[in-house]
């Protein structure tokens, strides 16, 4: 290595041992929001957009839907928060993919940040947060 060029900051560690740290702090953060419930303790963050307008984000109610879901509970979970509790499949299935794969794969990030593909999520999150806060029937139900 010439003199002059520094290691790169992560090299000792290689991708799966931080995809594999991230998954122990995910089973941590889980196993938190397993025991403690954000509807009951004030240690869990309040949201800052509802605290401002009223309104709900498209995240609002999330961390309840996780703790429901945890508690096996998926119908009390998708009532807080559909849009997270639909997209926990396929998220959950591209970060499997980005652990697992390979080098002849192509990496999950780059299959989700292919042109259209984020400004569709995009769209989709911004869309389920204007249309949970409409006070018509179908859509009231979307608001936790």
């Amino acid at each position: 290595m010439p003199a002059n060029t520094k290691p790169p900051l992560l090299a000792p560690l290689n991708r799966r041992g931080l995809a594999l740290g991230a998954v122990l702090l995910g089973v941590l953060a889980g196993a938190v929001l397993f025991l403690f419930d954000p509807a009951r303790c004030s240690f869990y963050p309040a949201c800052l957009w509802h605290s401002l307008t009223g309104l709900n984000c498209p995240g609002c109610g999330s961390l309840r839907a996780l703790h429901e879901l945890l508690h096996g509970h998926p119908v009390a979970a998708f009532q807080l928060n559909p849009l997270l509790i639909l997209a926990l499949p396929p998220g959950l299935g591209l970060l499997a993919q980005e652990m697992i794969g390979g080098g002849a794969r192509k990496s999950a990030v780059a299959t989700l940040s292919r042109p259209p593909r984020p400004w569709i999520v995009l769209g989709v999150v911004a869309l389920f947060g204007v249309v949970r806060n409409l006070p018509f029937p179908p859509f009231a139900y979307l608001s936790p």
